[in-house]
């Protein structure tokens, strides 16, 4: 175990200083820069701005230096928010989007997947029907339409907030939109698995043998028909927690998806780099975490190195 956490750690650095390196490069072979503006600065100005942010430097040396300064946990200050480091827009981004993520997540489990196994076990009865009509339309409807529509109902209920985050109410809204397809895809698969898992030979044996159906449901089919679900899951989690740009654009939630569109506009180089690490460390580490519950919830599966 311990081997192939140690190897797992070593390739999930190798990933990242790769993302690293091409968004780092491609970002410099865009055309403009972060001092590029609809009416020119004068070239004096721009050069001292360039000089003073290291960006008169040659491209590679740029790319040693910012490796450098990452290797000390700075990533930068942000060109678009000059009073501002990556460090801090990051700290004060990532709470707002983590709510939001978090909620999002405890919602889509603890209603996708009962409704997931309740259709699996009412199969081809007008519960079962009425569960994949709705699942069907929370996949089809994206997440953006359902905000929108959120916020224009919004409009003609006093009580219920159209943006920001300051009421507890304000985040049913922005929580219900994200969470519409992933609740809506994790009961279809729980359904699917759960439908598959019963029809097994050993649930019929154990069935046979005069265990209660609670046992059966709850002990046997449900702890296998997890597997495939908790494989979906892992990504979900951390697509939910690093934030929806559309979702923070339309509540109005100062949140890392809203610093990241603002910052590829802006070509904020050093914003951009820090929010990308951001996702693909919280990603990178959720698929590790993915691995570890396979083993916790089939023993069968091992972790090899």
């Amino acid at each position: 175990m311990y081997s192939y956490i140690g190897k797992k750690i070593i390739s999930s650095l190798i990933t990242l200083l790769i993302v690293i390196t091409v968004v780092f490069f491609m970002l410099r072979a865009i055309p403009g820069g972060p001092f590029t503006r609809e009416k020119p600065l004068p070239e004096a100005t721009r050069e001292r701005l360039e000089e003073a942010y290291g960006l008169n430097e040659p491209i590679i040396m740029q790319y040693f230096i910012y490796l450098g300064n990452l290797a000390q946990g700075d990533l930068g200050p942000s060109f678009n928010q000059p009073a501002y480091t990556v460090n801090e827009l990051l700290i004060e981004g990532i709470p707002q989007t983590a709510k939001i993520g978090g909620l999002a997540v405890i919602f889509i489990i603890s209603l996708g997947i009962p409704l997931g196994v309740i259709s699996a076990l009412k199969s081809n009865t007008s519960i079962d029907y009425g569960v994949m009509i709705i699942a069907t339309l929370g996949i089809t409807v994206p997440s953006f339409v359902i905000g929108t529509l959120f916020i224009l109902a919004a409009r003609d209920i006093s009580w219920m907030p159209v943006g920001g985050l300051d009421t507890p109410v304000a985040f049913i809204g922005p929580v219900v939109a994200l969470s519409g397809y992933s609740l809506s895809f994790v009961a279809r698969l729980t359904r699917s698995s759960m439908l598959e898992v019963l029809r097994q030979d050993y649930i019929r044996t154990a069935r046979a043998n005069g265990i209660s159906e609670f046992k059966v449901i709850f002990k046997h089919a449900l702890k296998n028909s997890l597997i495939p679900v908790t494989t979906y899951i892992g990504p979900m989690i951390a697509a939910l927690m690093t934030g929806s740009f559309v979702i923070e654009k339309i509540f109005v939630i100062n949140g890392i998806g809203k610093y990241f569109t603002e910052s590829v506009q802006a070509q904020d180089y050093t914003l951009v780099i820090g929010v990308t690490i951001f996702y693909a460390a919280f990603y990178i580490f959720m698929v590790f975490l993915v691995d570890i519950l396979y083993s916790v919830i089939d023993p069968r599966i091992k972790m090899e190195g």
